[in-house]
């Protein structure tokens, strides 16, 4: 009885933070994802969402004025051995996001971030890396539904939150491979940096994630279907030719959900197994 009670109480906390969340949207989302886009009043409506549009030109005005201000995840950053002139513009980048969301009151962010490589030449690889591990769910190419999911589950459990592609789908061994050029800064044990993977610019994580119980999970837009799996983290990959982050999955559920009825292109992973307690909380939201 008392761990139901703990249950409840973490899916009531974490419904009521999620029905007054406010979000930011710089840009319109990246024109080759599906899925990605939501009705900003519907969201409200729905879910309690409120999702404010902001315009690209003043994130570029933003990184414009070349600051930022240091935290243990920028000391941290830093640390990694790179291009000194690009690791001072990555983090440029972020300081004009992290204005951004303290001007906008922000719990979450999500940029238009392919924009930013002709005029900048540079990535939000690094900014949404110190956002997320600062607290700040931040996701990447403007895919909203991706960001609510990662408010969902990083309300629900206070993990930090990677967003991945899949990039490859083992049906037999019911294996998957999920890459991309950012995760939290508070979620790796180690890391390298490495340029974009698209772009051959600007500066992002290869991070390596302990290997152990996870959870994937994704829901649409308005939060009203979603996708959750437990699995296991069998393996930090090291690959040319994906995204820099790349690790091995074996999942609970089937891998063919991925080639059917996959809810758009990302997916949120944490570590650890929180699949009753998403199931829990989809019960009352």
């Amino acid at each position: 009885m008392a761990n139901r009670i703990l249950t409840l109480a973490k899916v009531f906390a974490a419904k009521k933070r999620i029905n007054n969340f406010r979000i930011g949207r710089v840009g319109v989302p990246s024109d080759w994802l599906i899925s990605s886009d939501v009705d900003a009043n519907e969201s409200k409506e729905v879910n309690g969402i409120e999702i404010v549009d902001i315009d690209m030109q003043e994130f570029f005005d933003e990184i414009a004025k070349k600051e930022y201000v240091d935290n243990e995840f920028t000391i941290k950053f830093k640390e990694g051995e790179f291009d000194e002139a690009e690791k001072e513009k990555a983090l440029q980048i972020y300081g004009a996001l992290r204005r951004i969301v303290d001007k906008y009151q922000l719990n979450g962010v999500t940029v238009r971030c392919f924009d930013l490589l002709e005029p900048v030449k540079g990535t939000g690889c690094v900014a949404l890396a110190i956002l997320n591990a600062e607290g700040i769910y931040a996701s990447c190419e403007g895919d909203t539904p991706a960001l609510i999911s990662m408010a969902i589950l990083g309300e629900l459990t206070g993990e930090p939150c990677f967003q991945a592609n899949p990039s490859k789908i083992s049906t037999d061994a019911n294996e998957i491979i999920f890459a991309h050029c950012t995760l939290p800064m508070n979620m790796f044990d180690k890391f390298e940096l490495m340029t974009h993977f698209e772009s051959g610019l600007g500066v992002a994580f290869r991070g390596h994630i302990e290997e152990g119980p996870i959870t994937v999970f994704k829901t649409d837009g308005l939060a009203q279907k979603y996708f959750v799996s437990g699995g296991t983290l069998l393996e930090n990959l090291n690959r040319f030719n994906l995204c820099r982050t790349q690790v091995r999955l074996k999942l609970d559920e089937s891998v063919q959900y991925f080639l059917t009825e996959s809810i758009g292109n990302h997916h949120i992973i944490i570590k650890g197994d929180y699949v009753d307690l998403v199931h829990e909380f989809y019960k009352w939201f």
